[in-house]
């Protein structure tokens, strides 16, 4: 699950990974929320809705929680984070990262993909 304040190129370069990752393990059961977070709901959807045409998402559900502008309360989701990433399997989340304003670049860009072994079936 991801909750983002921007849409931006490392955020579309991320969700595409994603995207092939969740097709590449059909069988595993593996789902992908991207959450934009903010008060401008109609232009969270057009970036949403651009994000989805322009990169051919067909795996990963991107969403706007227009009643939940900063996240569900209980995620407990900093307001200074750009980018929330929780990779959770079953109850449990076994990765968390966290990542401040423009700290999505190709270095964690990686770091968050390598994670994915952690969730899936070996």
């Amino acid at each position: 699950m991801i909750f983002a304040r921007k849409s931006d190129g490392h955020l579309a370069s991320l969700v595409k990974q994603l995207d092939k990752a969740l097709s590449e393990h059909s069988g595993q059961k593996l789902a992908a929320f991207v959450n934009f977070l903010g008060e401008d709901a109609d232009a969270l959807t057009a970036a949403a809705k651009e994000l989805a045409k322009e990169h051919q998402i067909e795996n990963v559900a991107l969403v706007v929680p227009a009643d939940q502008p900063n996240g569900p309360e209980d995620y407990q989701i900093s307001p200074d984070a750009e980018l929330t990433v929780m990779l959770y399997k079953g109850m449990n989340v076994k990765v968390n990262h966290v990542l401040a304003k423009d700290g999505l670049d190709e270095k964690a860009e990686k770091a968050i993909l390598d994670d994915l072994s952690k969730i899936l079936d070996q």
